[in-house]
C-alpha cells in the first residue's frame, strides 16, 4: 500500500513462467502471494529446504498493469485465513523474521557465485601466464588467493553436494542451516520462536564472519594481483594479431 514494489512481471517476455496468455474476452493472473526468491545459483542443492520467499502479511496492496504505455491500478486486500489465530501482529513478526533470513541467505549465495567468478578468472589468468619464471610471483599469489576463497566458499556451502542425496553423506553447511530454518519457520502462520530467533542470530553471525573474511580478501588479494598485473605491463587479453610463418591473423 505505501508503493513499494515487491513484484514486476514482463508478460512480452519469451519465458514461459512469465509471458502472459490472454484470450477473447476476461483473463485472470495468479499471484502466489510470495515475495520474490532468495538468490540462487546454478546446482545448488539444499538438503529438506529452499529458497522461497515469504508470504505477504495481510493486509492492502496495489496491482498495476502497463500496456503500451498507458497504466491502470486496482487496490486489493489479502485477507487472513479465518482459521488462524495468530495476530497481525503475529504475522508481521514472522514476515520480518523471514525476510531478514531471505535477505542474509542471498548475501551469502552472491558471495559463492562472485568467488566461483573470481576463480575462473585466476584460471583463465594462469593460462595466459603459462609456466614463464617471470611471471611465478603472479601466479603463486594467485593460487594461495584461490585456496582461500575456496575455504570460505565451501564453508558458505557444501560444495560436494551435487545430488539430493549427497547431504546424507556429506552434511550442510551455513546456507542449507539458515534455508532450512526459513523452511521451518515459515511453514504454518505464527510468531518465530525463540529458538528459531536464537539460532538465526547464530548463524547469521557465522556468515557474516565468512563475509567479512571474503571482502578482505577482495579488497586486499585481488587488489594485489591487479597491481601485480600492471607493475608486469600485462594485458589481461593477449592476442597475436599477426603471424608472419603462417601468414595468418589470430
Amino acid at each position: 500500500a505505501d508503493g513499494n514494489v515487491i513484484k514486476t512481471c514482463d508478460y512480452s517476455s519469451k519465458k514461459p513462467a512469465e509471458k502472459l496468455f490472454v484470450s477473447e474476452g476476461m483473463n485472470y493472473f495468479n499471484w502466489n502471494m510470495r515475495y520474490p526468491d532468495a538468490v540462487s545459483f546454478p546446482g545448488l542443492i539444499l538438503y529438506s529446504s529452499n529458497t522461497r520467499g515469504p508470504k505477504a502479511v495481510p493486509g492492502n496492496y496495489k496491482v498495476k498493469l502497463t500496456v503500451n504505455g498507458e497504466s491502470v491500478e486496482q487496490d486489493f486486500e489479502i485477507m487472513k485465513d479465518p482459521r488462524i489465530k495468530s495476530t497481525q501482529a503475529d504475522l508481521q513478526a514472522q514476515f520480518d523474521f523471514l525476510i531478514e533470513v531471505r535477505d542474509k541467505l542471498s548475501e551469502a549465495h552472491q558471495a559463492v557465485i562472485d568467488i566461483r567468478k573470481i576463480k575462473t578468472d585466476i584460471d583463465y589468468l594462469k593460462g595466459k601466464l603459462g609456466e614463464e619464471a617471470t611471471y611465478q610471483e603472479i601466479i603463486t599469489y594467485a593460487e594461495e588467493l584461490k585456496k582461500e576463497l575456496t575455504v570460505i566458499e565451501n564453508n558458505l556451502h557444501e560444495t560436494r553436494n551435487e545430488a539430493y542425496q549427497d547431504p546424507l553423506n556429506f552434511g550442510i553447511k551455513l546456507n542449507n542451516r539458515l534455508a532450512f530454518l526459513a523452511t521451518h519457520e515459515g511453514e504454518g502462520d505464527f510468531r518465530p520462536t525463540d529458538q528459531g530467533m536464537a539460532y538465526k542470530e547464530e548463524v547469521t553471525a557465522q556468515i557474516n564472519n565468512e563475509l567479512a573474511d571474503y571482502k578482505k580478501l577482495v579488497d586486499e588479494g585481488v587488489g594485489k594481483i591487479n597491481k601485480m598485473i600492471k607493475q608486469e605491463n600485462l594485458d589481461f587479453i593477449m592476442v597475436d594479431v599477426g603471424n608472419e610463418e603462417s601468414g595468418q591473423g589470430q
